[in-house]
């Protein structure tokens, strides 16, 4: 069983002034994340826009990243899909090219009641990849009530969650209710520290990542290495500011937005996102700059630690 610790960025994929993956970058954004000591990456995930990607093009997009860092890092790819088939394939093709973990979300359009939810992540399981119950009502419309998140958590092979809410009191039922089954990841960035210091989370999947590396690693080693709340909790007041601009300004594409601010230049969302509006980008510009000079406050975080 893989053991998830620290930060994992849920990766941007980048694209080309044409509108086509830009693979160089995606590969480079990989490689800048790792050496400034984030410790695993998620492809094709949501902040990824895996939605706006063909099956060709995911694939193209998790080799390239594995190629460019796999010795280096964890690397899990989102592998959910409309149909169990779609999903079945996108897990064996993960599998095959080295990715420790598939991160499975539901079927995102018409709704599926929990028996067939069941069925999917049964069948998925068997591809032999570990999986990771990805969690996203933003996404799929409905959340998983922890109930049946333990029920799930029985399957061979379901062993981590990934979940994007903002209710932390979930994690504490959730670990109650599945003990030492299944590993919990804090999933929506506004909650982070309170998943670190009171859900018990020990990592994390985190789109902000990808715009500031050092200060998210940062805050991971003060709220779960150092178990320093009160620092922590200093820290967090110079962070949120940044993750509340992302969730309220279309939330991969501001990410991408600032990610190119911070001069690594993944190009815009894919059509029909668009990029933050020039008249919000000052206030971008300023929660950005607040959050950096956090980590030079705080200490910066060693590249390329282990987690």
């Amino acid at each position: 069983m893989a053991v998830f610790s620290g930060v994992h960025a849920a990766l941007l994929t980048a694209f080309d002034t044409d509108g086509q993956l830009d693979t160089a970058a995606t590969a480079a954004l990989a490689t800048d994340l790792i050496d400034r000591g984030v410790h695993g990456l998620v492809v094709n995930g949501s902040t990824g826009e895996f939605a706006s990607l063909s099956t060709e093009e995911r694939r193209l997009n998790l080799e390239t990243v594995i190629a460019a860092v796999g010795d280096r890092t964890q690397i899990t790819a989102q592998v959910g899909a409309m149909t169990t088939a779609d999903a079945v394939a996108s897990a064996e093709h993960a599998r095959k090219a080295g990715a420790v973990a598939g991160m499975l979300v539901c079927p995102y359009y018409e709704a599926i009641d929990e028996r067939e939810v069941e069925a999917y992540f049964r069948t998925v399981a068997e591809v032999g990849l570990p999986l990771m119950i990805y969690n996203n009502p933003s996404a799929t419309g409905w959340s998983m009530r922890p109930e049946f998140i333990a029920r799930l958590a029985t399957i061979d092979g379901v062993e981590f969650l990934k979940d994007t809410t903002p209710e932390v009191g979930r994690l504490f039922h959730i670990r109650d209710l599945c003990e030492d089954r299944i590993e919990i990841l804090s999933g929506q960035d506004s909650v982070a520290l309170a998943g670190f210091l009171a859900g018990g989370a020990r990592a994390t999947v985190w789109g902000a990542v990808n715009a500031v590396p050092e200060a998210c690693v940062r805050l991971w080693e003060l709220a779960v290495l150092d178990q320093d709340p009160e620092r922590a909790r200093e820290f967090w007041r110079h962070l949120y500011p940044l993750t509340h601009f992302f969730e309220t300004h279309g939330y991969a594409q501001a990410v991408k937005t600032a990610t190119n601010l911070r001069g690594v230049e993944v190009g815009v969302p894919r059509l029909p996102a668009l990029p933050v509006p020039e008249s919000d980008l000052d206030e971008l510009r300023r929660v950005l700059a607040h959050a950096n000079q956090a980590v030079a406050r705080f200490g910066r975080a060693p590249a390329a630690q282990t987690a």
